[in-house]
């Protein structure tokens, strides 16, 4: 199943962010409501071609383009670009950084 065919798919549990605060510290500064915003990608799920994530456990890696032959991994934690609104993805980009110490050169929103 593609990004796209999981996230048309109703009767799915949809796990957010929030779910998964409390393993990355990445998502400790954020908001409840902030997190809620933040879908995961389902479990074998597989990425879009060229589309832009986030893998919560790779913050070294801070958003990829995806290739189309990545499948979101059990126990992986996966954003979307797509799904979240521009403002928060470039903060949780920058919470990237600061989790690896790295000064953002990125500018604020």
């Amino acid at each position: 199943m593609s990004d796209e065919e999981s996230a048309a798919r109703p009767g799915i549990e949809r796990r957010t962010a929030r779910d998964v605060r409390s393993e990355h510290r990445v998502l400790l500064s954020f908001s409840d409501s902030d997190l809620e915003a933040m879908p995961l990608v389902p479990e074998g799920t597989r990425l879009a071609r060229l589309g832009w994530y986030l893998d919560l456990h790779d913050p070294a890696k801070a958003d990829f383009l995806a290739s189309g032959d990545e499948t979101v991994e059990p126990g992986q934690h996966v954003i979307a670009r797509k799904a979240v609104p521009g403002e928060l993805w470039e903060e949780l980009r920058r919470a990237c950084d600061g989790v690896l110490g790295r000064r953002t050169l990125r500018p604020a929103v």
